[in-house]
């Protein structure tokens, strides 16, 4: 029997076929979107790189692209060939581990050499030099711009034990200072070198508990400190501060930051007295490394009026992650204030006590919680329940809880969330945020509370019941004005101030529609020194207008008898 073949049903299934199959390739096909498409394993080893260099060989290898900087004057990271250990940029950043193919059998790198490509970029002297690679004893080495000014170094180069254990408590994280600074020489701006033993402080200048008086090429052993946000600031041996790193416009003479408010100086900008420290939020369970070396980077006035500037050398400080930063997913902070006048209260969590007993305006130190529900409960000296309010602790949480009078005069708790970030979204609700997210080097910020009882909306002003003058990417208003009694401002909760700028803070009561409003002239305007923690911190006579920080300003008490206005620094 013959068979009929349908030649058009034949070219169909064929096609289908071919189709099937072209689809299956394209399901195959991968894009690899990773920067670094290699497989680089890291060494116990890393370089930090604070002398700026630009390349880097390892047993006469270039890791990097060794092509001449496409500007003149190149100072940093430029545009150039990416590499394989190298593929953003091709030039070698601020550190870098060195991967575990240039190990040898015997478990050491050789010849390991920094270099720079830029015509104005001088090193120190860099001879090769090798390195053991040891999980058990992980060293850095350290690559500084360093004047002897002690007999232990070698060529500016510093092997650094690096420790990578976790804090013993895991709310806390781990921190020492190491000392790498330089003397100046003659050709050196005096003002810009704080010199000789170093040592370790709170924000108000106060030393942390053995992390003092580093003498210059040494090291502290690391200390543990609860998990927080912090302005540690580097003294010298002379209680001067150490600048942080940064591209701020320094005095030569003083080594403070230049701004525009005040007397103008050198290059027509005005001295601060200020000197830079950086804000941060050291995570739980996080090692970290506060570095002091002489760094080409600190910028001056050249004394013109039209506001040139060059660079010089000066010793400056950097905060180093000795491990990779840990993601906080378990812990919150919490602090309990007493805003009810008359009462004398202490504060439990979950029956059991945080801190001490407080007085009218007096606050506990945060304390640290695993993120759960709690029940919070303010009790007088009698053991009396006042109040007590439900809360939800979420990572990274940083909750004030505020015990006042409602309107009724009845204890009452507010919650208020405290954004110690440093950032700010400054767009529309329309926009997701990526590119309206802002970053506040110097932050000072102020977020007003009213916890006046018989006042139903109060307005804080600057001077002379005027608006506070506020930088160019931030808002005051919302901030400042129709404050509600025990109700948090929530959307643009801070005004945010300019650097120096003097100003007061004065109450009003306001009302719908009308501020100001009248002023209340019995409630003592607090001025801009009062946000100065601890004066003595500051060389007489130059005391700056006021400190960085994140702060609550809330006006607490009767209107009529004992208002007052107190301040609340959330960062130490």
């Amino acid at each position: 029997m013959k068979m009929k073949i349908n030649i058009a049903s034949t070219v169909s299934i064929l096609f289908a076929v071919a189709l099937t199959s072209s689809c299956k390739k394209k399901l195959d096909f991968q894009y690899d979107n990773r920067i670094n498409q290699q497989p680089l394993n890291g060494s116990s080893v890393r370089l930090v790189n604070m002398a700026n260099a630009t390349d880097l060989k390892i047993n006469g290898k270039p890791l990097t692209s060794f092509i001449p900087p496409d500007r003149d004057g190149y100072f940093g990271p430029d545009q150039t060939r990416g590499t394989i250990y190298f593929p953003e940029t091709g030039r070698l950043g601020a550190s870098y581990t060195v991967p575990q193919q240039f190990v040898n059998a015997n478990g050491w790198i050789d010849s390991i050499v920094f270099s720079s490509m830029g015509p104005k970029s001088t090193l120190p002297p860099s001879r090769p030099f090798r390195a053991k690679d040891d999980f058990n004893d992980p060293h850095d080495y350290y690559y500084v711009r360093f004047r002897p000014n002690t007999a232990n170094y070698m060529d500016s180069l510093f092997a650094i034990p690096r420790s990578v254990s976790a804090p013993a408590n895991p709310a806390s994280f781990k921190l020492r200072l190491l000392n790498l600074s330089s003397e100046p020489d003659k050709y050196s701006e005096p003002g810009l070198f704080r010199k000789g033993s170093m040592s370790l402080a709170w924000a108000d200048g106060t030393p942390v508990a053995g992390l003092e008086n580093i003498n210059p090429g040494a090291y502290s052993p690391y200390i543990e400190i609860p998990y927080g946000t912090y302005q540690f600031k580097v003294l010298d041996r002379n209680g001067r501060e150490v600048q942080g790193n940064s591209s701020l416009i320094l005095n030569p003479a003083t080594g403070t930051f230049m701004d525009y408010y005040g007397t103008p100086g050198p290059g027509g900008r005005a001295d601060t007295w200020l000197t830079y420290a950086p804000f941060k939020t050291f995570q739980p369970g996080g090692v970290y490394t506060v570095a002091v070396s002489m760094n080409y980077d600190c910028t001056i006035t050249n004394g013109n009026p039209n506001g040139e500037t060059i660079t010089t050398e000066g010793n400056t400080f950097r905060i180093v992650n000795d491990i990779a930063e840990p993601v906080n997913m378990t812990y919150g902070r919490l602090q309990g204030v007493n805003a009810f006048e008359g009462k004398e209260i202490k504060w439990q969590v979950n029956g059991a006590p945080m801190g001490e007993a407080l007085s009218f305006t007096k606050y506990t130190p945060y304390s640290i919680y695993v993120t759960e529900k709690y029940n919070l409960k303010a009790i007088d000296k009698t053991g009396a329940v006042l109040a007590e309010k439900d809360l939800s602790l979420q990572p990274g949480d940083n909750i004030t809880a505020w015990l006042y009078p409602a309107r009724n005069g009845a204890p009452s708790i507010a919650l208020v969330a405290n954004n110690l970030s440093t950032k700010y979204y400054k767009g529309n609700a329309s926009e997701e945020g990526s590119y309206s997210t802002y970053r506040d080097g110097i932050p000072f910020w102020m977020r007003f509370m009213n916890f006046c009882s018989d006042l139903d909306e109060v307005t804080f002003t600057a001077d002379n019941g005027l608006p506070f003058l506020v930088n160019s990417t931030s808002k005051a208003l919302n901030a400042s004005q129709h404050i509600l009694p025990g109700i948090a401002v929530t959307e643009d909760p801070y005004v945010q101030l300019f650097i120096n700028h003097p100003t007061q803070v004065l109450a009003y009561v306001s009302r719908p529609g009308v501020a100001p409003g009248d002023w209340l002239s019995n409630i003592a305007p607090l001025k801009s020194r009062d946000f100065i923690a601890r004066p003595a911190l500051y060389p007489s006579p130059f005391i700056p207008n006021r400190e960085p920080g994140i702060y609550t300003v809330a006006l607490v008490g009767n209107s009529r008898n004992n208002a007052r206005m107190i301040i609340l620094k959330h960062n130490k």
